[in-house]
């Protein structure tokens, strides 16, 4: 039976480094309370799962962290019919002949673009001078949008995601966030009234090709599409960027990696697991309920802590330990159980997580190929941010490049031209 603990989410240690706080959760068996917000934050696996499965416990936290900005309600609000056309439609945008067909190439096209002026220099930045513009990069060719002012996107995405996962935002910044908002729904709305005259093979154009009994309107449009937006660039960057910071940590867990690319989707799994980048997933109780003899009461706000649930040491052994083999030693059953939570469980799992760890698959192929001898500076100093969602500030590389091949195998006159 668990206990309330309370404790500061905003906490300026918490923020720092919240991994003593998942470790504590879990020797002592507690569940947190917010002193400020009464919020309740739980971190065990089996209640993160139980609350992420159980409908008793609803996304309607979502409606005042996530709607004002998408412009309408996200999928983690819908169920039902609704739910299942919608799902349906995105999925079938990010189906395995998409991916083939179109998205391959598109990724490493984007990759060897933005890592070309780096690779006479021997060095880069993976997150401040690839990943961020990489992420949105990626996810405007899924949609098929203009990427000549991407930069600008970029700028008005982190003004709507900052409303999402900044717990401590203030008014002026709400209304930053809001006006970016605006700003992005007009520049789509023009798009997608072009794509439903005269659709294309992207996704924008998929979604509006809905059959007569579930036609979706513009607006209907626009905000899947920055729900897409929001959900394919938030972790990417940041998963790409802590996968190497893992491999790299350990010399000769990269170079099997290197070796064998087929280690490639383990190593991402495990990053996912170690080092989730959406931290916290919001829910409230419909009723009153009790997770592990804690009483939650109706109405209660619940966050659930991702990045505890998959450090959970009663799931996974030396869960602070980034283990290539973990899954090779966990089959049947236990698998489904011990399986990381990095996206969420239950009707509303991430429906881009196939395609996230494919993309991120292809990139890691691509970066090995072309930079080796890679390691970090000796006076490289790593920092991690982020509460809602955590990732790497910077992470800074050093490296050997073969230019004349890369030029052969990934180049493209076409690759960053308007979508």
């Amino acid at each position: 039976m668990s206990h309330i603990e309370a404790f500061d989410v905003l906490a300026p240690n918490f923020i720092a480094n919240p991994y003593p706080f998942y470790e504590h959760l879990h020797q002592s068996d507690c569940i947190y309370q917010d002193a400020v917000s009464s919020a309740f934050f739980v971190g065990k696996y089996d209640d993160v799962k139980h609350i992420l499965t159980n409908p008793v416990f609803t996304t309607e936290p979502l409606s005042e962290r996530a709607q004002p900005v998408m412009g309408g309600r996200v999928l983690a609000q819908m169920e039902g019919a609704e739910h299942a056309h919608k799902r349906r439609a995105v999925l079938h945008g990010l189906s395995g002949r998409y991916f083939k067909e179109k998205y391959h190439s598109l990724i490493s096209e984007i990759t060897y673009n933005l890592l070309q002026p780096f690779l006479e220099k021997g060095e880069i930045d993976l997150v401040t001078d690839f990943g961020k513009d990489y992420a949105v990069l990626v996810t405007l060719g899924v949609l098929g949008l203009p990427t000549n002012n991407y930069r600008k996107i970029a700028e008005w995405h982190t003004g709507v995601a900052n409303f999402i996962t900044q717990l401590d935002q203030s008014e002026e910044d709400r209304e930053y966030s809001l006006q970016c908002s605006q700003k992005l729904r007009r520049f789509l709305l023009p798009i997608v009234e072009d794509r439903r005259a005269e659709p294309g093979d992207d996704l924008i154009s998929l979604l509006c090709l809905s059959d007569e009994d579930n036609v979706m309107s513009s607006s209907e449009i626009i905000a899947l599409c920055l729900n897409i937006l929001l959900a394919a660039t938030e972790p990417a960057d940041k998963t790409l960027a802590m996968l190497f910071k893992c491999l790299l940590d350990d010399p000769e867990v990269f170079k099997r990696v290197q070796d064998d690319r087929k280690l490639i989707r383990a190593a991402i799994e495990e990053t996912l697991r170690l080092h989730s980048p959406v931290q916290l997933i919001p829910r409230q109780a419909s009723i009153d309920i009790e997770v592990s003899g804690v009483l939650i009461k109706k109405g209660s706000l619940v966050f659930n802590m991702i990045g505890a649930a998959n450090r959970d040491p009663s799931v996974f052994e030396e869960p602070n330990a980034f283990k290539l083999d973990r899954k090779k030693h966990t089959q049947g059953k236990d698998a489904i159980k011990k399986h990381h939570l990095a996206f969420g469980t239950g009707m509303h799992i991430c429906l881009g997580a196939e395609f996230s760890i494919r993309q991120i698959e292809i990139t890691t192929n691509v970066l090995l190929d072309l930079l080796s001898n890679m390691h970090m500076p000796s006076d490289f100093h790593y920092i991690e941010r982020g509460l809602y969602t955590r990732g790497p500030e910077s992470l800074k590389l050093q490296f050997n490049s073969s230019i004349i091949s890369a030029k052969n195998v990934y180049s493209s006159p076409n690759a960053m031209s308007e979508g």
